[in-house]
């Protein structure tokens, strides 16, 4: 694994520095060893830099909570997003675990500097699709990087697979809905009801807030993806992978 040495904190000055550095440990496939110390701020500066570096318009998000409670927002470029059945064969992945997860597809743009309501953003929901994010890191200390490390670096998305799209997605039973998560073909994890927050939408208007409040415009079609109901279990190159969301649908990749 190739490892580049940098290790400081951070100002003001040296956020473009340092997003290009990840960048280029992105595009690449290695990682930095790195022991930064960054506010929020600073994280989703660097964040930000970073994408408008790899893809100023991102058409896909993560959501999810921080430690404290409050709402993380982190985009994710097209070149990691394919529709199910995908192949990632040909990527090279730094950490390598999976994780099954639905996705919400908007219909209407939430602008930068705007507020919207729960009944606005959910309002403007349109589709719902299974799905499975592959983790990934440009830190070589990621089991030991702190939340705004990760938050800098995308917060550890490698990629995203969208699945079987649902247009009557508004009465499912989150508490009950089962999920199945298969490695090649073995079962891995079977669960219900197992979202941290049992209904992954009590994070779509937060998180949506979160990215217009940093200058983010999440435009119409674009996916958001919300959270793991699997834990993150750990694959490897030449893995199958595939998630079955019972009654909803299923997602699929070859790593």
């Amino acid at each position: 694994m190739c490892v580049t040495n940098f290790t400081r904190d951070i100002t003001v000055p040296q956020i473009k520095k340092l997003a290009a550095e990840l960048t280029t440990a992105y595009n690449l496939r290695t990682v930095i060893n790195t022991d930064l110390s960054l506010s929020v701020d600073q994280a989703y500066a660097v964040q930000q830099q970073k994408m408008q570096y790899l893809e100023p318009n991102p058409r896909h998000w993560k959501i999810g909570l921080m430690n404290d409670g409050e709402a993380f927002i982190a985009p994710i470029a097209s070149q990691d997003s394919q529709r199910s059945p995908a192949n990632f064969s040909e990527r090279k992945f730094n950490a390598l675990h999976v994780e099954a997860e639905l996705a919400y597809r908007i219909n209407r743009d939430f602008l930068p500097g705007q507020s919207y309501s729960e009944q606005q953003v959910l309002a403007g929901i349109d589709a719902l699709a299974v799905s499975v994010e592959i983790l990934d890191s440009r830190l070589h200390n990621w089991q030991e990087a702190s939340e705004t490390q990760h938050l800098a670096d995308n917060q550890m998305n490698g990629a995203v697979v969208i699945g079987e799209v649902l247009k009557d997605w508004q009465n499912i039973d989150y508490a009950r809905q089962k999920v199945q998560l298969f490695i090649n073909r073995q079962l891995i994890v079977e669960d219900s009801g197992s979202h941290p927050q049992q209904d992954p939408r009590s994070l779509l208007c937060a998180g949506v807030n979160q990215g217009t409040k940093r200058g983010y415009k999440l435009a119409a079609g674009s996916w958001i993806i919300s959270g793991t109901w699997s834990g993150y279990p750990r694959a490897k190159a030449g893995d199958y992978v595939s998630v079955n969301f019972l009654g909803l649908g299923e997602a699929s990749l070859q790593l």
